[in-house]
């Protein structure tokens, strides 16, 4: 080596790079000029020389070619350009015939470009939203982006990770060799990124991660837009950014007056061999939703979750592949729209999956956790929960929802384990109060405020479901309010008190009639969607089926009137049960009646629209209630008989006229052996129920009827008022 180039060499910063404890390669790697020429230096561990071409920017513009100098037998290369910009310029290294692990490796020559000439790409106002936990997009900051930079086409990649020592990318495009492509320190906001040429869409990487007490680690980007599912997490390379699809609505509706009937599906239950499971639920899934009528359709987890449980997220913005592809399930929301079916999917922002390569443990310390397990895990789902107290786990979650929307259109989230968000102490018997002593989760709370009013701001039509089994107030209220913002919250207790109550043998259910009225203690607390069957529960509780007494064809009968309870409840509405021809039509019956009757679906959770009639008839296990608005011609009178017997059930109702029957699920279309009465009953004057009007019905066992009200004409109340009068006035007679 020349004196001259000798003494222009910093032995102790290449010593870093050697040993590959270096946050800052780009001062040292690359070109740096030195007067009128420049001086190039490179890391190729294991290669045997290295020769650098160039563009020639003069006059011939030839190429121009030399061979770099030996600075250490490690593999640091230098050489002295004889020019101020070199421009473009690419490395061909040699790796010789060797022996390596008791292998013979053969010679091979790579040709690449060089990451280090390229000055810092990301600009520093995007990192200051993303540290201050203000960006809605830092995914589009970090992750990996391919594109053309410097006049060459390759892959930005950046990651955050403040309290490593270094970090490098590595893959197939350097052999896995967390020595080549150290990346570059953002001063002291904990971002590294590298822009590597030659990178292309498709490939797969890790980040290598060697901590402060020098262990190294790989883990997948937490940013990356799509994972393979080797044993190895790994990340791959994305290419174009997925396009945007919209969703149903982009203006926010008054859910108080809409129906919201939603169908739950398992996205891992249509996984199969012959074709992917987005595949699989476009053929079936958009069929079945579009015959039954239901406004939306929930479906599960769909990211990169642990083969463990699919709830246990590894990866907050690529789809999992066991699953298909993204550009699958955008063809499956387009679909469903194009029926006019909205689509909620299922968020966890609440833990991740504790398994290495991911999330956990990220920079060497709880980057994503806290580092406390009495803070930062829960034995009981052997899971890890996040830091909300960290502005970058905030924007990162805020990141990963707001992705979620606005690449695939979707309409809603349902926001899994807020229960365990908010409270310290859930299903734990060691845990830390907050500053005040209780058991609160502050920081929690105060994200879940925040996503919720940045992500409506956002996206205005989005339908905010809170997975919530607590008793914390104002989960529904307006953030402004004092409450948490969220559009409904699913209402857990209503199917836990049913089942508790549907599961009695129909002998001993008049005794319990009283879990009904119980229910409405709370049912008006908050706006509410009610689950019914659904899949947490089918996996916690078996198939609904199964806790009734009974031959088939009375399960089937308790079936068809639990889901008749379901729509005349108030309430939004979600079913998960497994959808067959009866109960597609049962379904897509009670559906058209919630949509086209507004005492269904008008102002849910106001408690003006419900009234009991009759709840305490144990002799007969029979109920009767009314749900109505302002209007008294909306008012529908709910019938539902609980006994295995078909019995004569007279209820007081609140008005006299007539009361036509219009539904029924004991109807011989839904598999049941009767049909709609065309009986039009006029109400009597017999006192019932509190009520000075009273009618009687005829109902089957273990069925429910719902009776439309029709107020009398001018004409007839005129002789509904003459027979009273008639019957309480004597009528004096001529005598002869």
């Amino acid at each position: 080596m020349n004196k001259r180039l000798y003494k222009l060499m910093d032995w102790a910063f290449i010593e870093e790079v050697i040993y590959s404890e270096c946050a800052h390669p780009q001062d040292l790697l690359g070109p740096h000029a030195k007067g009128q020429t420049t001086l190039l230096q490179a890391f190729f561990p294991g290669s045997d020389s290295v020769v650098v071409k160039w563009k020639d920017r003069g006059e011939t513009g030839g190429v121009c070619e030399t061979k770099m100098e030996v600075a250490d037998d490690d593999g640091f290369y230098a050489q002295l350009l004889p020019t101020k910009d070199p421009g473009p310029y690419t490395y061909v290294v040699t790796y010789e015939k060797r022996q390596e692990d008791g292998k013979t490796l053969k010679k091979k020559v790579l040709r690449c470009g060089d990451p280090y000439r390229h000055k810092e790409i990301i600009r520093e106002s995007d990192i200051a939203k993303f540290t201050e936990g203000t960006s809605l997009n830092a995914d589009e900051i970090l992750g990996s982006h391919v594109m053309t930079h410097d006049e060459e086409e390759g892959t930005l990649f950046a990651v955050y990770a403040p309290n490593a020592m270094r970090v490098s990318v590595v893959g197939d495009f350097n052999s896995w060799d967390g020595r080549i492509h150290q990346m570059c320190r953002r001063g002291d906001t904990g971002v590294f990124e590298l822009f590597v040429p030659g990178v292309a869409a498709g490939e797969k990487y890790q980040y290598e991660i060697k901590f402060r007490n020098y262990e190294i680690h790989r883990s997948a980007d937490p940013f990356a837009a799509e994972c393979s599912g080797d044993n190895e997490f790994m990340s791959v390379v994305g290419g174009k950014a997925a396009s945007s699809l919209s969703p149903l609505s982009s203006k926010k509706k008054n859910l108080k007056d809409q129906p919201v009937s939603v169908f739950q599906v398992n996205p891992y239950s249509y996984v199969n061999e012959e074709c992917s499971a987005f595949a699989r639920m476009d053929k079936e899934l958009v069929t079945v939703c579009k015959e039954c009528g239901y406004t939306h359709v929930s479906i599960g987890n769909i990211l990169s979750s642990s083969r463990k449980a699919s709830d246990k997220i590894m990866s907050y913005f690529a789809v999992d592949i066991r699953l298909g592809s993204s550009e699958e399930f955008a063809a499956l929301v387009k679909d469903l729209h194009s029926v006019g079916v909205g689509v909620i999917l299922d968020w966890v922002p609440s833990y991740f999956a504790s398994e290495e390569g991911a999330l956990v443990r990220y920079d060497g310390t709880g980057l994503f956790e806290h580092i406390d397990p009495r803070q930062g895990y829960a034995a009981d789902i052997d899971a890890c929960l996040f830091n909300y107290s960290s502005n970058t786990v905030c924007n990162f979650l805020l990141s990963s929802g707001a992705r979620l929307v606005r690449t695939y259109g979707l309409d809603g989230l349902r926001i899994y384990g807020t229960a365990r968000m908010m409270y310290l102490d859930y299903s734990k018997t060691d845990w830390v109060p907050n500053i005040y002593g209780g058991n609160e989760n502050i920081d929690a709370i105060a994200f879940l405020k925040k996503f919720n009013t940045e992500i409506t701001k956002k996206f205005p039509g989005l339908i905010l479901i809170a997975e919530d089994s607590s008793l914390h107030q104002g989960i529904t209220d307006p953030v402004a309010d004092g409450g948490l913002g969220f559009d409904l919250k699913w209402n857990e207790v209503f199917y836990d008190d049913y089942r508790g109550f549907i599961g009695f043998d129909p002998l001993y259910r008049g005794k319990n009639l009283h879990l009904l009225p119980d229910g409405f203690t709370y049912a008006f607390v908050e706006d509410y969607i009610l689950p019914f069957a659904g899949r947490e529960k089918t996996a916690e509780i078996g198939e609904f089926s199964t806790l009734l007494t009974g031959d088939d064809e009375s399960i089937k009968s308790q079936i068809r009137l639990s889901l008749g309870y379901l729509f005349a409840h108030p309430g939004k509405k979600l079913t998960g049960l497994d959808v067959k021809a009866g109960d597609i039509r049962l379904i897509s019956a009670l559906n058209d009646l919630y949509k086209k009757e507004p005492a269904l679906h008008k102002n849910e959770s106001d408690p003006e629209c419900f009234e009991w009639l009759s709840n305490m008839n144990s002799d007969q296990s029979c109920v009767s209630f009314v749900r109505k608005t302002d209007d008294p011609e909306d008012m529908l009178v709910m019938v539902i008989n609980f006994s295995g017997i078909e019995q004569e059930f007279r209820t007081g109702v609140p008005y006299e006229g007539k009361y036509k029957e219009i539904f029924t699920t004991d109807d011989k279309a839904y598999g049941g052996s009767s049909s709609v009465s065309r009986t039009v009953r006029k109400a009597t004057d017999k006192r019932l129920d509190g009520r000075t009007q009273s009618i009687s019905v005829k109902i089957r066992p273990q069925s429910m009827i719902i009776m439309k009200f029709i107020p009398y004409t001018e004409e007839e109340l005129e002789k509904v008022i003459e027979q009273r009068i008639r019957s309480y006035t004597p009528i004096k007679k001529s005598k002869k």
